[in-house]
């Protein structure tokens, strides 16, 4: 699929660019002047900041601030619109990165203002529109699921490790060994630095790994067995409770052809 740029809006206050990419086609690091809502409304994209990194879903934005480094991977075909906001004119938008879950009113305004048709809208509609589609982001429900960046370097290197292989199914004794601390000192560093258990991190780990097999197009069952889960029902009950949907659900989430 080759990449288009769409653009609609104010550039003087805010513009939603629609762009489609590849699968594995790379945003290497960059920041903006503008601040941005960055979502994809088919596929999944992986973003990273200096601080974390998040998979992000179709039902799921994640907010990044002018300024911020960050670098963006696509992962199936994806479908992306970019809301882009001068940060000067809208100050009670969040300074920091965070991860909404977008709403369908949400949703329908970002495609609607990157579609073809917003381009014959006059001004003041324009106007009306990106405040709503603002309105609807500040009240959007942050959600958390994201792989905090180690800064200890011991640690950094078990994090680093289990998210590229996430179906390994080594206790926390055998990561501590190879890391050269104590099951103990381990533990101790995971709830200090990440705020997750060594489980919880693992379990998190497994479903980021599973939500790139999924958009890649990759059956629920043998996606279950490639990150690690042990059945299939245990898969389907995490992945539910984190996305709010089954993964088969999830698969078949799509852009609609007349967007």
């Amino acid at each position: 699929m080759e990449k288009r740029d769409f653009a609609v809006g104010r550039p003087d206050k805010a513009v939603v660019i629609a762009k489609s990419y590849p699968d594995g086609y790379l945003i290497d690091w960059h920041y903006h002047d503008f601040s941005q809502l960055v979502y994809a409304c088919r596929g999944v994209m992986t973003v990273e900041t200096q601080r974390d990194l998040w998979v992000i879903p179709p039902q799921r934005a994640v907010w990044i601030p002018a300024g911020v480094r960050h670098k963006v991977v696509m992962h199936g075909c994806a479908e992306m619109r970019n809301f882009y906001v001068r940060p000067d004119l809208y100050p009670q938008l969040p300074n920091e990165s965070t991860v909404i879950s977008v709403t369908a009113l949400l949703r329908e305004l970002l495609l609607h203002l990157a579609s073809p048709q917003a381009k014959t809208l006059s001004s003041d509609v324009l106007d009306r529109l990106i405040e709503v589609t603002l309105d609807q982001f500040l009240v959007a429900r942050h959600v958390s699921f994201n792989l905090p960046v180690a800064s200890d370097p011991r640690l950094r290197k078990v994090c680093e490790a289990i998210a590229e292989n996430p179906n390994h199914q080594d206790s926390l004794l055998q990561w501590a060994e190879r890391a050269n601390v104590s099951s103990r000192t381990l533990s101790r560093l995971f709830r200090a630095e990440i705020g997750l258990s060594f489980v919880e991190y693992r379990q998190q780990a497994r479903l980021f790994a599973a939500l790139i097999l999924l958009a890649q197009g990759m059956p629920v069952t043998r996606v279950a067995l490639e990150v690690g889960f042990t059945s299939v029902s245990a898969f389907n009950r995490l992945f539910k409770q984190s996305f709010a949907v089954t993964p088969g659900a999830f698969m078949q989430i799509e852009l609609s052809e007349d967007r």
